[in-house]
């Protein structure tokens, strides 16, 4: 992934390449070892200094900051800016005019996802989550369309989007109740933040409903997902 992205923003050795939403370094640890200047932003300390130990020798330069904030870079500075799962949380129109901003003329706006094929179990969850919150009058945010928003702004002030390359593929086995069991410990679900009372009585609908619609929520289920990424050409 960290290739694919250096590869299709054409970045040369040593060029500026921006992360936001950086975390734990799940991407960014490979790009920051890659032959690039790598600063990754988050605002979340903990995690970075889980990227940091994750990093180790290759000494990622990782800043705390709000990326709903004006970016501590300079202008013109940057090849490309990259986000991975996080766009959708941020304001569009902001992250448009700082990666203008910040990046030089020509260079490249990337926003990753990973895609789960409509049918698999993952994905029926996440519907079914969906569905749920915004029947207790929650409104979840949906990834593809917090990038579509940003495509469409950077389309306005002058940018072209160059399509969607599919940079891995994978395949995995998992259970239903795994999946269930790993929302139980996240505060947000649809990236929004839930009080624990309702996101528990949500994840027990979860449970009754897979059990008729799905089956033996114990059972391993095959799944194939894909990581892309929409490549976005400023102006």
């Amino acid at each position: 992934m960290a290739q694919a992205i250096v590869d299709h923003a054409s970045v040369r050795r040593d060029d500026l390449v921006v992360e936001l939403g950086a975390g734990t370094g799940e991407i960014g640890v490979h790009l920051a070892r890659l032959p690039v200047r790598y600063v990754g932003l988050d605002s979340s300390p903990a995690m970075l200094d889980v990227f940091r130990a994750k990093a180790a020798k290759a000494l990622p330069s990782l800043v705390v900051g709000d990326c709903n904030q004006p970016w501590p870079l300079p202008d013109g500075s940057a090849a490309v800016v990259f986000a991975s799962r996080v766009i959708h949380l941020l304001d569009p129109a902001h992250v448009v005019g700082e990666a203008i901003r910040v990046c030089r003329p020509g260079g490249s706006l990337m926003l990753g996802r990973v895609l789960r094929e409509p049918d698999s179990i993952k994905e029926r969850l996440r519907r079914r989550r969906q569905e749920l919150l915004v029947e207790a009058g929650i409104s979840p945010r949906q990834g593809d369309a917090g990038a579509r928003h940003v495509i469409e702004q950077c389309e306005k002030a002058g940018g072209a989007f160059l399509g969607r390359h599919v940079a891995a593929e994978w395949t995995g086995e998992t259970a239903p109740a795994a999946i269930i069991a790993g929302w139980e410990s996240l505060s947000r679900m649809g990236a929004v933040r839930v009080e624990p009372a309702v996101r528990a009585k949500i994840l027990d609908t979860i449970r009754d409903w897979a059990r008729v619609d799905i089956g033996d929520l114990d059972r391993p289920r095959p799944f194939r997902e894909r990581y892309a990424i929409d490549i976005v050409r400023l102006p």
